[in-house]
C-alpha cells in the first residue's frame, strides 16, 4: 500500500530541510501585504479583505505556528547533539547491629556499602542514528508544509466569507439607492397631483390611494436603510474593522474566469500531505524498532562514605556505550501497520469524494451562472420596457390623460422588477466568486 511513499519522501527530505530554515520568512505568505496601510473608512471589497486578512486570530495564529514549526526544528538538531547533565546523591543507608555484630536492620553492606555520595556531570550522545533523525525531519518539514496549506485553506475561507457578506450588504445598498429614488419621484408628483384633485379631473379618494403609496414607500426605505446598516455592521464585524460610519459600498468587480484547479489547490493538496506524512510514520515505526546506541561520559566524584578523606579520594570519570536492542514487544508493530493503512483506506475515500464534489460543484456553478445572466438581460429588458411606460405614464398623470390606480400599479411592477434585478445580479455575482474560489 505504500510502495510508493519513498520516491515522494525523498522528495520531501530535499525541499523539507531547507523549507523548515526558511519557514518564519514563508508564513508572510499566510498574512500577506501585512505592512500596508488599512483604509480608515473601507467602502471597496479589496480594502475589506486586506482588513480582514491583517486583522484575522487565525491567519496570525498559523503563521505562528508555522514560525515554531521551524524553531521545533532547530530543537530536533540540539537533541541530537550532545547532552549533559548534572548528577547529584547523597543517600545513607543506616543498619543496627546486635551484640555479636550481626545486622539486625538494614540492608547488606556488600550491596549499598553504607551509602552513596556522588556530585557527577554525564554527557551523552545519539550514536548510529542517521535514519531516524532524517525521519524526524522530514516529518517537521511535512508539518511545516500541512501549517502553510492549512494557512492558505482559512485565507481562502476569510475570502470567501468577506467576499458574501460583501455582495449581501451591496445588494442592501443597491436596494435602498432605488427605494430612495422611487420615493423621490412619488413626491415629485405629488403637487401637480393635489392640483388636479382641486380642479376636479381625479377623485379625493385617487388622490388618498396616491399618498398611501407614497407613505408606504417612504416606510420600505426605511427598512432598507436599517437593512442596509445591519449587512454593513456584519461585515465589518467579519472584518475585524471598528469603524460605524456609513459609507457607500462600491460595485464589485467579478473575477475573470478560470479553470478547476487541481491537484494544487490546497483542499486537494492536503490529501498529498497526509499521504506523504502517513509514509513518514510507518518509517517512524521502523525507526523505533532500530537498535539505539548512545555514547556516554562522566566525571566527578562518588563515594560510599561521606567522610572528606573518602570524597578526595574518590575523583574520577567514566566512558561507555550504551545499547537498547528491541527484541519482543506484543507484535505492536504489525498492529500499527494496520492502523496505518486504515487512515490510508480513510484518506483515498475523502480524496476520491472531494475530487467528485468539487468538478459537480463546478459544472453546476457554469450552469447557474449562465442561468443568472440570461435573467439579469431578460429583466434588464423588462425593466427597461416598465421604466419607459412609467416615465410616459408619469407625464400623463400631471394632465389627467393617466388614472392614479394605473399609474400606482406600474410603479408596483417596476419596484419588483428593480428588486428581481437586485437579486439576480447578485446570484451572478456569487457564482463568479465561487468558481473563482473553485479555482484556487
Amino acid at each position: 500500500m505504500f510502495t510508493s511513499f519513498p520516491r515522494l519522501i525523498r522528495c520531501v527530505a530535499l525541499g523539507g530541510l531547507l523549507g523548515l530554515l526558511v519557514g518564519a520568512a514563508r508564513a508572510q505568505a499566510v498574512v500577506p501585504n501585512a505592512v500596508a496601510t488599512p483604509p480608515t473608512h473601507p467602502q471597496r471589497l479589496d480594502d475589506f479583505l486586506l482588513l480582514a486578512r491583517q486583522n484575522s486570530p487565525l491567519l496570525r495564529e498559523t503563521a505562528n505556528q508555522v514560525r515554531q514549526n521551524a524553531i521545533d526544528s532547530l530543537v530536533r538538531a540540539r537533541q541530537n547533539g550532545v547532552q549533559v547533565a548534572g548528577i547529584g546523591a547523597a543517600v545513607y543507608y543506616p543498619s543496627v547491629t546486635n551484640s555479636q555484630g550481626e545486622n539486625v536492620v538494614g540492608y547488606d553492606n556488600a550491596v549499598t556499602n553504607g551509602g552513596n555520595y556522588a556530585a557527577l556531570a554525564q554527557a551523552t550522545k545519539p550514536l548510529l542514528n542517521r535514519f531516524q533523525l532524517q525521519n524526524d525531519y522530514r516529518i517537521l518539514a511535512n508539518q511545516g508544509q500541512q501549517l502553510r496549506n492549512a494557512g492558505r485553506l482559512s485565507a481562502l475561507d476569510l475570502r470567501r466569507s468577506i467576499t458574501d457578506q460583501y455582495l449581501t450588504a451591496y445588494a442592501a445598498k443597491t436596494q435602498l439607492s432605488f427605494s430612495r429614488s422611487l420615493l423621490g419621484q412619488l413626491r415629485q408628483q405629488d403637487a401637480p397631483l393635489r392640483k388636479l384633485v382641486d380642479a376636479g379631473i381625479f377623485k379625493q379618494t385617487q388622490y388618498l390611494s396616491f399618498y398611501l403609496s407614497v407613505r408606504t414607500q417612504e416606510v420600505t426605505v426605511e427598512q432598507d436603510y436599517l437593512a442596509y446598516r445591519r449587512e454593513l455592521g456584519l461585515l465589518r464585524t467579519l472584518a475585524g474593522v471598528a469603524d460605524t460610519t456609513l459609507v457607500e459600498l462600491a460595485a464589485p468587480a467579478p473575477p475573470p474566469p478560470r479553470p478547476l484547479a487541481g491537484l494544487l489547490a490546497p483542499s486537494q493538496r492536503q490529501y498529498t500531505l497526509d499521504s506523504l506524512r502517513l509514509g513518514l510514520d510507518r518509517q517512524a515505526v521502523d525507526a523505533a524498532y532500530r537498535p539505539r546506541l548512545n555514547g556516554v561520559l562522566d566525571a566527578g566524584l562518588q563515594s560510599s562514605s561521606y567522610l572528606p578523606l573518602a570524597l578526595a579520594h574518590s575523583v574520577g570519570f567514566g566512558a561507555g556505550l550504551q545499547l537498547a536492542v528491541p527484541i519482543f514487544d506484543g507484535h505492536q508493530r504489525q498492529l500499527q501497520y494496520q492502523r496505518l493503512a486504515l487512515q490510508e483506506q480513510s484518506r483515498r475515500g475523502y480524496r476520491q469524494f472531494l475530487t467528485v464534489q468539487r468538478h459537480q460543484q463546478y459544472d453546476q456553478l457554469q450552469g447557474l451562472l449562465r442561468a443568472s445572466e440570461a435573467l439579469s438581460g431578460r429583466i434588464r429588458e423588462q425593466l427597461r420596457v416598465a421604466g419607459a411606460l412609467l416615465g410616459a405614464a408619469r407625464r400623463q398623470l400631471t394632465t389627467g390623460d393617466v388614472a392614479i390606480l394605473d399609474y400606482l400599479n406600474l410603479v408596483t411592477s417596476y419596484r419588483t422588477l428593480q428588486f428581481s434585478l437586485t437579486q439576480a445580479e447578485t446570484d451572478r455575482l456569487r457564482n463568479r466568486f465561487a468558481l473563482d474560489y473553485l479555482a484556487e
